[in-house]
């Protein structure tokens, strides 16, 4: 790591500037670490000081408030076979997508009510991230969803996305979730997974 960048992972331009004080050209400093490799852009004003980071870690600093769901977090939860290409994550902010050299971050839109249900901090990784549980993945997900108007249009749409429960489902997230947002969809994957016994005993 080059001696003027600070130890922390990810940098913002602040911390970069207090950290180049020294220099005139702060600006011209950044420029050059970034075209040389010793810094990453993740958007403008936000770096990455390593390239060997978890991308699921950096999907908060880039756009927040925020937390992994949809097709990522299934995914990281073992419930969809495949993994995913970008890294999918659930904000109150407007949608937005960003790339750089860790992936693709895309963020959609979801209600302010239903936000804070449902997520969990991981620790275990090379820095703490916030990701939907498994019931409340599945929830963000089938809430894109227009139209749903029976068990049975869950049922083919649990199917075509190959999910597996695993374990079970959290029945009084989902319930939540299905209150919060509102959504048909929502309130008939709860009806389903009541008939179909899909919640954890």
């Amino acid at each position: 790591m080059h001696s003027l960048i600070p130890s922390e992972p990810i940098l913002d331009t602040v911390r970069m500037r207090h950290a180049l004080s020294g220099l005139a050209d702060q600006r011209g400093k950044i420029t050059r670490l970034l075209e040389s490799g010793g810094l990453i852009s993740l958007r403008r004003g936000l770096y990455a000081s390593q390239r060997d980071l978890d991308p699921l870690c950096l999907a908060g600093p880039i756009y927040g408030p925020s937390y992994i769901s949809f097709e990522t977090a299934l995914a990281w939860h073992g419930m969809i076979p495949e993994g995913v290409r970008e890294i999918l994550s659930a904000s109150v902010k407007r949608a937005a997508t960003f790339a750089n050299d860790f992936g693709r971050f895309r963020y959609f839109t979801i209600p302010k009510a239903v936000y804070p249900a449902g997520i969990q901090r991981i620790v275990d990784s090379d820095l703490p991230f916030l990701i939907a549980s498994p019931t409340k993945a599945l929830a963000d997900r089938i809430a894109r969803e227009p139209g749903f108007r029976s068990m049975a249009e869950v049922a083919r749409w649990m199917e075509g996305m190959r999910i597996d429960v695993g374990g079970g489902l959290n029945r009084e997230e989902l319930a939540e979730c299905a209150k919060l947002y509102g959504r048909p969809a929502v309130r008939w994957l709860l009806r389903f997974a009541e008939k179909n016994q899909l919640f954890t005993p």
